[in-house]
């Protein structure tokens, strides 16, 4: 059995162990500092979906957020007419 007599594999496990206890140490304010909000580069009011209540923010008709000015992307058909090619439903009749 090998018995380090110097002393040195011990000064060299102390050190490692102190190196790795100050990494955790470091890692352990970055996220107390997180859960804290400091160092965040968002405001409280970004986090809230659908802008926060600010307008032009609101849901799109199919769902999700629509964009910010409101307008619908180029291409997209409007929101009551239906796509070019779509067979429409025959209304009423009368008899």
């Amino acid at each position: 059995m090998f018995v380090d007599n110097s002393g040195r594999r011990a000064r060299l496990l102390r050190r490692l162990g102190l190196l790795l206890g100050a990494v955790c140490v470091g890692y352990a304010a970055v996220l107390g500092l997180a859960f804290l909000g400091i160092g965040t580069s968002l405001n409280p009011s970004s986090l809230l979906p659908f802008g926060g209540g600010q307008d032009g923010g609101g849901p799109a008709p199919g769902g999700g957020t629509g964009p910010q000015g409101g307008a619908l992307p180029t291409g997209a058909p409007p929101t009551g007419a239906p796509p070019s090619g779509a067979p429409t439903a025959p209304g009423p009749t009368a008899s």
